[in-house]
């Protein structure tokens, strides 16, 4: 299966009349939608089968680009210091609910360490929090400095959803016990604590990349900085959700 999407519009007629000129590090300004772009043939069953399809839609729909990547890829050495703080600042979020905390009572795939078998001597400093926190760590670096034009950069955010869908998707870890993260249907509730962790997170990394100095990044700059994190995060939602949901 091929995972190497081209750049631009990428599925069938698509032109370039199809996107809207939003705000971008370039422009401040807007125009509205053309009425007369062309209606795009999609092929469902290719969505749900096709991780290359899959993302060339999703890429086309929410306009992720060449200056989506550039702008992220701008931002990550500015934002990477406050990095373990919102990762600490997550979990101690995960930690306020108990139908979120207990899913760390669970083995996480590739720990072999000791794991509480109690709610309440659960702790945030627990080997295994220790474990998850570097992992997320290096997750949250990768979605700011990734190449994606390269099509293992979506095969990685798509194993990692399936890692949380309690399938093993890493031939190294294929030895352990899977971590399941439950979710719900419909689809409004689909991926739930996945989806509500990936919202907590592009709060966060927008609140910082709004409160960089002008010197470091103009404002036009944040505007594209923030957008570029919701649309890759939304990206990251969807392949997660697709492993919950029948289509």
């Amino acid at each position: 299966m091929s995972t190497e999407p081209s750049e631009g519009q990428r599925t069938p007629q698509a032109t370039e009349s199809t996107s809207c000129p939003f705000p971008s590090v370039t422009t401040a300004t807007t125009t509205a939608c053309s009425s007369s772009a062309i209606t795009q043939e999609v092929d469902p069953e290719l969505l749900r089968t096709s991780l290359e399809d899959r993302i060339n839609y999703v890429k086309d729909f929410i306009m992720f680009g060449k200056a989506d990547q550039a702008i992220l890829n701008k931002v990550a050495p500015l934002v990477n210091d406050m990095i373990p703080q919102v990762v600490d600042d997550l979990y101690a979020k995960l930690f306020e609910f108990d139908i979120t905390k207990q899913i760390f009572l669970k083995r996480n795939a590739g720990f072999d360490g000791p794991i509480p078998s109690k709610l309440e001597d659960l702790t945030l400093d627990c080997a295994q929090l220790v474990y998850r926190k570097i992992f997320m760590k290096s997750w949250a670096r990768r979605v700011l400095t990734s190449d994606y034009s390269s099509g293992k950069t979506w095969a990685y955010m798509y194993k990692v959803g399936i890692m949380h869908t309690g399938v093993k998707s890493f031939k190294h870890k294929n030895h352990t016990s899977p971590l399941v993260v439950p979710c719900e249907l419909p689809f409004i509730l689909t991926n739930r604590d996945c989806a509500l962790s990936l919202g907590w997170i592009q709060t966060a990394i927008q609140t910082t990349i709004l409160k960089l100095d002008d010197e470091e990044l103009s404002s036009l700059e944040k505007i594209a900085a923030i957008t570029a994190v919701s649309k890759i995060l939304w990206i990251k939602n969807d392949l997660f959700a697709r492993h919950y949901i029948t289509e």
